[in-house]
């Protein structure tokens, strides 16, 4: 990644602190923010669910989506699992399919977040393929 996700979280976050995707959930994602980015532990934890939260009610909130993507992968820096990686690769693949009307820069970071989710996972790329189905089986 040729970018910091905590800094895109941020600016990506002030965005949607200006827009109304969120509607009356802002009040609560403001404040989820706030404790997620300014502790650690289960009190981040649960913010950052509750952020999750947040965004499955507004799965039309394109910024808040982005947010979530660059939250999930400051989570795992504390919270190392593989659900986490799924999540982050499950919105990386919903945002990539709305193309955020061509705006290539973005575009670009979530692919690289997409990448580094599937390396997490030990996939490489989105066509996993069993590169053992051609080994020969047995002697020789």
């Amino acid at each position: 990644m040729q970018f910091d996700p905590a800094v895109e979280a941020r600016q990506v976050f002030a965005q949607v602190q200006v827009s109304s995707e969120l509607g009356e959930d802002l009040a609560a994602a403001v404040a989820a923010e706030d404790r997620f980015s300014n502790s650690a532990g289960k009190e981040a934890s649960d913010a950052y669910h509750e952020l999750v939260g947040i965004g499955l009610r507004h799965p039309e909130a394109f910024a808040f989506g982005e947010f979530l993507v660059y939250i999930t992968w400051c989570h795992l820096m504390d919270e190392t699992h593989p659900e986490h990686f799924k999540r982050g690769l499950a919105l990386c693949k919903e945002l990539l399919k709305q193309n955020f009307g061509g705006d290539s820069g973005r575009l670009k970071r979530l692919r690289a977040m997409e990448q580094s989710f599937r390396a997490g996972l030990g996939t490489e790329s989105g066509d996993l393929m069993d590169f053992d189905a051609d080994t020969p089986k047995g002697g020789d």
